[in-house]
């Protein structure tokens, strides 16, 4: 009698483990879909920006997309924008505030990146150098 106790509170510990992770289960399968909402239709990844195209008003390219400067607060702050120059030679990089982007998707759904800049404001402006490449 007393094996059939111990055998059977054997069985019944071991089937605890099963039923605690049934039981945890749901909330991890959870965890995704409240991340998920957190997003915004409007968000684009930083690795979509990277090499995009920066045009005006007019449609013509004004620059492209070198990197992407992401603020203390951990907002992007702005894009380094490529002005300039002939096929990468004599190109500068300006840093562009991140909130003067418009973004959108054109009929073939790729992403389009329009500014209010103009080429000539960009070509002015200050030349961004990365804070480790200053001397």
């Amino acid at each position: 009698m007393k094996k059939l106790l111990a055998t059977a509170s054997i069985v019944a510990l071991m089937a605890l483990p099963a039923l605690a992770q049934d039981a945890a289960a749901p909330a991890v399968e959870k965890a995704p879909a409240e991340k998920t909402a957190a997003l915004h239709a409007g968000d684009v990844s930083a690795k979509a920006l990277l090499n995009e195209s920066v045009k005006n008003a007019a449609n013509e390219t004004i620059g492209d997309i070198n990197d992407v400067l992401i603020g203390g607060d951990g907002k992007v702050s702005a894009v380094i924008v490529g002005v300039g120059g002939f096929l990468g030679m004599g190109e500068k990089d300006v840093a562009l505030p991140y909130d003067q982007l418009v973004f959108a998707k054109d009929v073939g759904d790729d992403l389009v990146v329009t500014t209010h800049a103009t080429k000539e404001s960009l070509e002015t402006a200050p030349e961004y150098i990365k804070p480790e490449d200053r001397s």
